[in-house]
């Protein structure tokens, strides 16, 4: 009878709860390719193979987007190529991670070029790769690539944080790294990986009391400008298990859903699209 009594009483602790609680309905989606309507994305790197393919998509499915980076001519292309030119779908940004001081102002600027005058949605996509190995690594290249990769990163995020909380926006972060974090890190390049996907996780356990949902996507070696793969050349490639590069609008496809609301209980998770690189073997 004790033991009944115990279970009652905890039942009812629980429904008592959910009562006072406000009960969230789940999100059903009648029309699957406006997953993004209504929402404002902001991608840095997004001139870069991989970031353009996210504005694309996120355009296709109904967001506003912002490409930011450091390079005005590709972001040029990149709007025109995507909007033909209609700055009410698209718009660009200068913006360069490393200059942390002037992030929050950038935020706010990217804000104001759509009538929503909000972000909803941040994607890290900057990013570099090392271009030489352990033993002829430079102080310099170490610098470049660990400050874009990883610290410029965390204080993108940070700062989209404090934008999120003050505005009371329940958003999306998404973080890209690679199939790299998944292997033993001898290069500055794997190293920021790893660390992008710790960040993801602790960043995520941060930040979800807020409504804010930080996940990461970690593509294998895809067909882009990054690994000198040029539009219209052969996607094979024998050093893969797959025996090709993935292309970036596969990237996309799988991004799009993570930052909608139907991937609001993908929660500090890093979700792998690495044609095996990384997953069944450590050096491919």
């Amino acid at each position: 009878m004790r033991i009944k009594h115990k279970i009652g009483s905890a039942v009812s602790k629980i429904a008592r709860a959910l009562n006072e609680k406000e009960m969230v309905p789940v999100t059903k989606y009648v029309d699957k390719d406006n997953i993004l309507s209504g929402k404002v994305a902001l991608i840095t790197g997004g001139s870069g193979g991989i970031g353009s393919a996210m504005a694309e998509s996120f355009v296709a499915s109904g967001a506003k987007v912002i490409v930011a980076g450091t390079n005005e001519e590709k972001l040029i292309n990149i709007c025109s190529k995507i909007g033909g030119g209609d700055t009410e779908k698209v718009n660009y940004l200068i913006l360069n991670v490393l200059d942390v001081n002037t992030m929050a102002d950038s935020i706010q600027k990217a804000a104001s070029l759509f009538p929503e005058n909000r972000i909803d949605i941040l994607v890290n996509s900057a990013g570099v790769l090392a271009r030489h190995s352990f033993m002829e690594m430079s102080e310099k290249e170490y610098d470049q690539i660990m400050d874009i990769n990883a610290k410029g990163t965390f204080f993108m995020c940070q700062a989209m944080a404090k934008y999120m909380i003050e505005n009371k926006i329940k958003g999306h972060i998404l973080n890209v790294t690679s199939s790299s974090a998944l292997r033993p890190a001898w290069t500055p390049y794997q190293m920021s990986k790893w660390a992008v996907r710790g960040f993801t996780m602790g960043l995520a356990d941060t930040l979800l009391p807020y409504g804010i949902i930080v996940n990461a996507i970690a593509p294998g070696p895809t067909a882009t400008a990054m690994l000198n793969v040029k539009p219209g050349d052969s996607i094979y490639n024998p050093d893969a298990i797959a025996g090709r590069y993935e292309m970036p609008e596969e990237i996309a496809q799988l991004a799009t859903f993570m930052v909608s609301d139907a991937g609001n209980m993908i929660v500090g998770d890093t979700f792998y699209m690495t044609g095996g690189s990384g997953v069944i073997a450590y050096h491919k």
